[in-house]
Parts: C-alpha cells; sequence; structure tokens
C-alpha cells in the first residue's frame, strides 16, 4: 500500500510530454497571432489621436495670439509683398508685419511693429519700437507654435501661404486670411488645419502705411 502511494505520488510530479508542449506553444502562438494585431492597432490609434490633440492645441494657440495681435492692428502689410530673404527665413506668404497697439498699457512704447514667420517648423515672433534706430528696442524671435507645415523642408516656395490679405475688394485690404498646418508625427498623425480671418479694427483711421517699413536685421 505504501509502495502504491509513493508511485502515485511520483507520477503526479511527471513533466508535460513533448507533445503537449508543441500543443500549448501552437496555441499560444494562434492567440496571440489573433489578439496583437488588434493590440497594436489600438495603441496605433491612442498614439494618432494623441498626436492630433496636440497639433489642435499648437494650431488653437497660434491662432489666438495672431488674432488678438491682427484685431488691435492699425497696419497690416501685404505678406504677399514681404521681400523674400532666405538667409533669414521671410518669405512671401509665410510672413506677416502689422502696427499694433495691442496690450498698449503695459508694453513700452504702446504701440509696436510685430512680425511673424515661419522658420525650422516654428511659427516665431518678434516686436521693434518705430524708434528702434536710436533706443534699440528690438525683441527677439520666440516660438509661437511648432510642428508647421505649411512650407516643406528645406524651404522652397510655400505649398500653402499662412498670411493673406483677404482678396474681397468691399473689405479694403483689412482682413488678414490665416492659415496654420501643424502635424505633430508627419510619419503616423494627420494634418491639422485652422482657417481664420481676422480684420484690423482700427486700420481705417488713416495710420502712415510706412510705419514699420524700416525693418529691424534679422
Amino acid at each position: 500500500m505504501l509502495f502504491r502511494r509513493t508511485l502515485r505520488r511520483v507520477r503526479s510530479e511527471g513533466g508535460i510530454t513533448l507533445v503537449e508542449m508543441l500543443i500549448s506553444l501552437s496555441l499560444l502562438a494562434l492567440v496571440l497571432a489573433i489578439f496583437l494585431p488588434t493590440l497594436f492597432s489600438v495603441q496605433s490609434g491612442f498614439e494618432r489621436e494623441v498626436d492630433r490633440s496636440s497639433s489642435n492645441d499648437q494650431a488653437r494657440l497660434a491662432v489666438q495670439e495672431l488674432d488678438r495681435e491682427i484685431r488691435s492692428g492699425n497696419v497690416l502689410y501685404d505678406p504677399a509683398l514681404e521681400l523674400e530673404d532666405r538667409a533669414n527665413d521671410i518669405y512671401p506668404g509665410m510672413s506677416l508685419r502689422i502696427y499694433t497697439q495691442t496690450n498698449a498699457v503695459t508694453r513700452n512704447p504702446g504701440n509696436r511693429c510685430v512680425q511673424w514667420r515661419v522658420s525650422g517648423g516654428e511659427l516665431q515672433r518678434r516686436d521693434w519700437a518705430t524708434t528702434w534706430q536710436t533706443d534699440g528696442n528690438v525683441g527677439l524671435w520666440h516660438p509661437v507654435a511648432d510642428h508647421i507645415v505649411n512650407q516643406p523642408s528645406p524651404p522652397t516656395l510655400p505649398v500653402v501661404p499662412v498670411f493673406q490679405i483677404d482678396p474681397d475688394l468691399n473689405k479694403g485690404g483689412r482682413t488678414i486670411i490665416v492659415n496654420i498646418i501643424v502635424n505633430e508625427n508627419p510619419s503616423s498623425g494627420s494634418d491639422v488645419r485652422i482657417t481664420a480671418s481676422v480684420t484690423g479694427r482700427n486700420t481705417e483711421y488713416g495710420y502712415p502705411t510706412t510705419v514699420c517699413s524700416d525693418i529691424p536685421p534679422y
């Protein structure tokens, strides 16, 4: 009786056979083959949504700043007439200059010239005082938004201009059409495009049109 109990214990602790192991591995491979593509698809979809959300945020923040500055603009320069300067990433339709009184209470001086450009995939901004030649009051470029894909890299002619004067004659050159295309991850994400028409409220009061024609060095 003792011998039989010992024999059963030995048999119960035995390993699986090679055939059983192969069957188990085959079943595991089958399960992985079914579920891994689904998991990969879910992960890829999540990453695309994250990239798209980031792109939306970048485009929205850029348009908000442009809207605030342009609406308080006194003089709007036609972006199509900007002189090309490839060394400094200035291209017609990809750069904008305005004379604006945004935040005039806190700026010193209040009314300033503001310029935007697309450089290295960034929408950048700087400003300067109209008296910059005597007081050196010129701000540095700083980024407003990144991953801008309106223009190919390396820079050539713009695919989609960021800035345009509205061609409607009834608007009298007082409205800027802003087209911003952002893509956080061009290899997997899709483009996010935001278009806005912004009218300078103060541009009809006869400000001198040459006030920001004297552009500081880049």
